[in-house]
């Protein structure tokens, strides 16, 4: 018997004991709840991450021959269990502790070799995908009973011992947010709550989807919201609609990513989501990927009826975590190539068969952000500004904002250029309307989808998009890029470098894995003008900048997205501004394959890059007669009409 082999195994065993052992404590009410929590990701969380075999190089180290990835693997995917232990899902437990057992009788019946545990990890996530997405798409599209709903609409939340019961992994951080919205008044909580409903409401009302159709909304949360969640559910049954609340992905049979796509706790180890993010794709062969694929579609058919009245998600993010230095591991598993390539065809055509079900025409989404206590001290007047930023002025915007689509629509392109030590020099191609009375070529956004408001955005043409993109620091979901440069021929990327490691091939690894996802290269989806100073300067007052999301940074400036454009799936859903001109850039040169090549169409992903208005020298709209107009000038906004956006600099600056 190999002894560090009985180690893994000891492990394992302890894991499935402190598993039961957590889920028995929330049915008998026992006052260790937190401890067995705490038990239950044991060999996961913080610094006891570096002994534990689902740290592959601790595995490696221990077992080496290629044995130490599996054992890590396993390790790993053991976590995926908790949530279904907790959802009382046994038919899903029941693939990996099968595999579980096979393994340990092949190791003492002395069969076990590297090609026999291999082959029976792909059996299990080949044999196991069916039942899998079936479960992932219903609880995603179908409303009904569940261990979370009980949680937020039956539960008492005043005691917030009631937050163990997800099974999710908690800290003060969830403790302090449910505390905190304890103490705001119900008036406050039903505002919040009016603020993203009416937000998702208006995202059907502005593109002209059917929203008397729809009958269902799915929420995604942090645990710590409850009770934000549950009058969320009670305005949007007011709407007509009943809501599905789904735990995010696990199981590295569906799990695509590390990002959360349903209510979450707090990230146990971010080091250990990255090391394992691509666990899967190393097991991804022709046969795997078709069978996949089948599965998917199986689904949805089962629930084709349910799918056709889902409208969408509804998201609330969160910001304040600090940021993650993640480190690249040589001893993670790694798929080759062309397991890369099968991993995003089959991205795109489980996208593609999604769309046949849940419409992309017919349905539509809205995000918004809070921060939670892990901002700082100053957390109750940030998260005070942060509502406020989520209720601004929309016609203030609106007409703002128009003022420069104004200029735009009567422009061939626009240049930007980089201030001080930031290189950017970019030429951006814009669509042009055949009939600028009654079309335009950028929408005008306000609070619907995207909370908060402040932007105007287009899909450029891709031919005669040019030049360099550079920014000094960003962060790109979660992940930190120092000195970020990226390059740009006829739309698409051309070169990319950020200043993060010493050996720069290492800072191009990481880029293309986090923001290419793996393609060669991805074309410019969407460029905007960020108009929101308000959220700009908030940052900068509380010295938060690096802490805040996409979706709100994304508002603080220029910005400029990879992937696909923001219409994506919808380019043929008729879309108008609020003055009643139609948009009319919605495809780009890619995105229009869908009517010849419709697997070349998408890349079912959108990044958003953004230039802080103090690194932008110049924006300025080019006429067809080479006649300049700059909006802005040494991070001001200079066109007239849009004045009154500088004052956020002035009263905070």
């Amino acid at each position: 018997m190999n002894d560090k082999f009985e180690r893994w195994f000891l492990e394992m065993d302890t894991f499935l004991e402190n598993l039961d052992n957590g889920f028995k404590a929330m049915n008998v009410g026992s006052l260790d709840v937190a401890e067995l929590n705490g038990k239950m990701y044991s060999t996961i969380k913080g610094s006891e991450y570096t002994q534990s075999f689902a740290n592959p190089a601790f595995a490696d180290f221990m077992l080496g021959g290629g044995y130490g990835k599996l054992c890590s693997f396993m390790s790993y995917e053991a976590y995926s269990l908790i949530g279904y232990k907790f959802d009382k899902k046994s038919s899903l437990m029941e693939p990996f502790l099968n595999m579980y057992q096979d393994i340990r009788t092949l190791y003492e019946t002395g069969k076990l070799t590297y090609d026999t545990f291999h082959n029976r990890i792909y059996r299990y996530l080949y044999e196991s995908c069916e039942i899998f997405y079936e479960d992932r798409i219903r609880d995603m599209i179908v409303p009904r009973e569940s261990a979370a709903r009980r949680i937020v609409t039956k539960d008492g939340l005043g005691d917030v011992t009631y937050l163990y019961k997800y099974g999710e992994y908690i800290t003060d951080t969830e403790i302090k947010t449910a505390r905190f919205l304890n103490l705001l008044s119900q008036e406050k909580i039903d505002k919040m709550a009016e603020v993203f409903v009416m937000g998702y409401k208006k995202g059907f009302e502005t593109t002209g989807r059917p929203f008397e159709k729809k009958k269902s909304v799915g929420i995604i949360y942090k645990v710590g919201f409850e009770r934000l969640v549950k009058a969320e559910i009670e305005a949007f049954k007011a709407l007509g609609l009943e809501t599905a609340l789904y735990r995010t992905p696990r199981s590295a049979v569906i799990r695509q990513s590390s990002k959360r796509n349903g209510f979450h706790g707090a990230v146990a180890n971010y080091q250990a989501d990255y090391d394992h993010a691509r666990d899967a794709l190393f097991f991804m062969d022709e046969k795997l990927k078709d069978k996949k694929l089948k599965a998917v579609r199986k689904a949805y058919e089962k629930y084709a009826a349910e799918a056709d009245v889902y409208g969408g998600p509804a998201v609330m993010e969160t910001f304040g975590e600090v940021p993650f230095d993640y480190k690249e591991s040589k001893f993670v598993l790694t798929p080759a190539d062309a397991q890369i390539r099968l991993g995003t065809s089959f991205m795109a055509e489980a996208a593609s068969i999604a769309n046949e079900y849940v419409k992309g025409e017919e349905r539509s989404f809205t995000i918004i952000a809070y921060p939670t206590p892990d901002i700082g001290e100053d957390f109750k007047e940030i998260f005070a500004e942060t509502v406020k930023l989520n209720t601004l002025d929309s016609d203030i915007y609106m007409n703002i904002q128009q003022k420069m689509i104004d200029v735009l629509n009567r422009s061939r392109s626009v240049i930007i250029v980089g201030a001080g030590e930031n290189e950017t020099y970019l030429t951006i191609n814009l669509f042009r309307p055949q009939d600028p009375s009654t079309q335009e070529n950028f929408e005008n956004c306000v609070a619907d989808v995207n909370i908060p408001l402040g932007e105007v955005f287009t899909s450029p043409r891709l031919e005669g998009t040019t030049g360099l993109l550079n920014v000094s620091r960003v962060f790109l979901s979660g992940f930190e890029y120092k000195d970020l440069k990226v390059e740009f021929k006829d739309g698409f990327v051309s070169g990319y470098s950020c200043s993060n490691f010493d050996d720069d091939k290492k800072g191009r690894e990481y880029f293309k894995k986090n923001v290419l996802f793996d393609h060669d290269t991805l074309p410019m989806g969407e460029f905007a003008i960020g108009t929101n100073t308000v959220a700009y300067m908030m940052a900068r007052k509380y010295n938060i900048e690096h802490l805040m999301p996409i979706l709100i940074a994304e508002k603080t400036g220029p910005h400029f997205a990879l992937g696909d454009t923001c219409y994506s799936h919808g380019e043929d859903v008729r879309v108008f501004n609020q003055n009643g001109r139609e948009i009319i850039a919605k495809d780009n040169e890619v995105s229009v394959l869908r009517k010849t090549d419709p697997g070349k169409a998408y890349f079912n992903c959108h990044t958003d890059i953004t230039i802080p208005y103090e690194e932008i020298g110049s924006l300025s709209a080019i006429g067809d007669d080479g006649e300049e107009t700059e909006i802005i000038r040494s991070g001001r906004f200079v066109l007239p009409g849009t004045e009154l956006l500088n004052e956020a600099f002035e009263t905070n600056g």
